[in-house]
């Protein structure tokens, strides 16, 4: 029974954690200024397309880390330090600054969207910004694969992506209805506390990765 419960609890903060990094609600206002001239169906299509890229994405740097660690030569611990400091930079920019990770992006693409029914480049815009760098950036890439190196980890690390990538197509497909009933300042609230856990656990990869590195 011990090893169950172990098994949830990691499973849950895998979960967790991968769902603070990746901040699916922080993605709505994003999602909204992208495909404001979209029909309902582009829409759709945006998320879908999204959301798959996404979880690939995740997918990949989650199975497929620890051979991108031995080609470059670099030690668990190395990765640590620099994904944990990584992680914090991008929290404490993104809890002080209006603009976050990733809206420049978003709004070039936002004006370069000037017809809704100009599909392709509805569709770039669903790989990039949205796709990459707010759902599978820098932070969430980091996070998966040092997920991959804990107890149970491959398993964790797989069902935390498919958990998360599916709660971030939910929240995408409900957007109009969340800021509608939550409104843009909550939203930037629940983004701002999204962001003090975030920088929590940028702290904890640093200090894992110090103790491993010995010093």
């Amino acid at each position: 029974m011990s090893l169950l419960v172990s098994f949830v609890v990691s499973l849950v903060a895998g979960i967790v954690t991968l769902f603070v990094i990746l901040d699916p609600v922080g993605v709505i206002p994003f999602f909204q200024a992208l495909t404001r001239g979209a029909t309902e169906i582009q829409r759709v299509k945006i998320a879908n397309r999204a959301v798959a890229i996404a979880l690939i994405l995740l997918l990949i740097f989650a199975y497929l880390g620890d051979v991108l660690l031995l080609v470059l030569g670099v030690t668990l611990a190395d990765f640590e330090i620099a994904g944990g400091a990584l992680l914090f930079v991008f929290a404490v920019r993104d809890a002080l600054s209006n603009e976050p990770l990733g809206a420049s992006e978003t709004q070039h693409a936002a004006n370069q969207t000037p017809d809704p029914s100009a599909m392709l480049s509805l569709q770039t815009v669903a790989v990039i910004p949205i796709a990459t760098p707010l759902l599978a950036g820098p932070g969430s890439l980091t996070t998966v694969i040092l997920l991959g190196r804990e107890q149970y980890g491959l398993i964790i690390s797989g069902v935390a992506i498919l958990v998360d990538c599916a709660l971030a197509w939910i929240a995408m497909r409900m957007s109009n209805r969340m800021t509608r009933y939550i409104g843009p300042s909550g939203l930037m609230i629940i983004g701002k506390v999204m962001d003090i856990l975030m920088a929590a656990i940028a702290v904890s990869f640093l200090a894992k990765g110090i103790v491993g590195a010995g010093f």
